[in-house]
């Protein structure tokens, strides 16, 4: 069984892929969050704080949660079938969740321009 395997390719392929997009995110989130934020960069960092938090929990979790193999792995091609999908669903998750903060920063932004608007 090839088991240990699957753990150490899965488990590896999950770390780098939430390491590295945990690293962009954050990165380039900050100028969206202070753009959004009128420029507060205290509020902004606070909330990038924030979200970087979410987004390693909900990543962290899903992993732990799917790390069993839905199948007896015997041979290679169900190893990568199984590495395979387990890793889509994590890039699905994160793809949702990130559109999901990208809309939520747009309306901040539409509303932080609405306020600036309304009081010059």
């Amino acid at each position: 069984m090839l088991l240990g395997t699957y753990y150490a390719i899965y488990l590896g392929c999950c770390a780098t892929l939430i390491a590295l997009l945990g690293y962009i995110f954050h990165r380039s989130g900050a100028v969206f969050l202070n753009n959004a934020f009128a420029g507060n960069h205290t509020l902004a960092r606070a909330v990038g704080t924030l979200l970087d938090a979410g987004f390693y929990l909900l990543s962290l979790g899903y992993v732990g949660l799917s790390c069993v193999p839905d199948w007896e792995i015997n041979d290679h091609a169900t190893l990568a079938k199984s590495v395979i999908g387990k890793i889509g669903g994590l890039l699905i998750l994160m793809g949702v969740g990130h559109t999901f903060n990208m809309l939520l920063l747009a309306l901040f932004r539409q509303r932080s321009a609405r306020q600036y608007s309304q009081g010059a």
